[in-house]
């Protein structure tokens, strides 16, 4: 019963997660350190400019701010989502 409770919750939990849980926050730190570094140095001068409230709307408006910010690649915009964030 348990056990058909908790399989039963587990797509209530995936609707729940941040974006940023898509990409990889270590793959992030080296697209940073490759392509944002030289311009933007550290990512605390970066952080406190993400807007949204919750991790989701910040995770958003970093996806849609990067996607016109040099980032065309999903799978790399969704790596610095997941790096930004974390930080």
């Amino acid at each position: 019963m348990i056990r058909s409770i908790a399989l039963a919750l587990l797509p209530l939990l995936y609707l729940a997660a941040p974006a940023s849980a898509e990409g990889d926050a270590t793959a992030g730190e080296a697209a940073y350190a490759k392509a944002c570094a030289r311009c933007h140095r550290t990512v605390a001068r970066i952080t406190p400019f993400i807007e949204g409230k919750t991790a989701a709307e910040r995770a958003a408006w970093l996806d849609a701010f990067l996607a016109g910010h040099h980032v065309t690649d999903a799978k790399i915009r969704a790596d610095l989502v997941a790096y930004l964030l974390a930080n």
